[in-house]
């Protein structure tokens, strides 16, 4: 059994815990937090098994789903790349001087 198959058959069950709670009525507060909780744990489920099948599809040589693994790819290069270093790791560039920004202090004082 594959670890998406093992999420599907976890958040299964607790959808089935989810609507046996939700038949008993007149629960108390405790209950009601309890459902509420194991919500939560089925959304968090789900964007699991939606990150395990877009994970599937980038590793088979697709391009990345989102902007946020593009993000994550870039970073983790970045921390391999930078590895051991006592810099935060960082992609981002800055941009070039313009003709015009070259009186500025900022400019001035980065030259030196």
């Amino acid at each position: 059994m594959t670890k998406t198959e093992q999420l599907m058959q976890e958040r299964d069950d607790l959808k089935a815990k989810i609507a046996s709670a939700g038949k008993t009525g007149g629960a108390s507060k405790r209950e009601t937090s309890d459902l509420k909780m194991m919500e939560q744990e089925l959304l968090a489920l789900e964007q699991r098994i939606a990150r395990e099948e877009t994970g599937k599809a980038s590793a088979s040589g697709n391009k990345p789903a989102s902007l946020a693994e593009k993000m994550d790819k870039k970073l983790d290069a970045a921390l391999k790349d930078s590895f051991p270093g006592s810099d935060p790791v960082s992609f981002i560039e800055a941009t070039p001087v313009q003709p015009g920004d070259e009186s500025l202090t900022a400019v001035k004082a980065g030259k030196r």
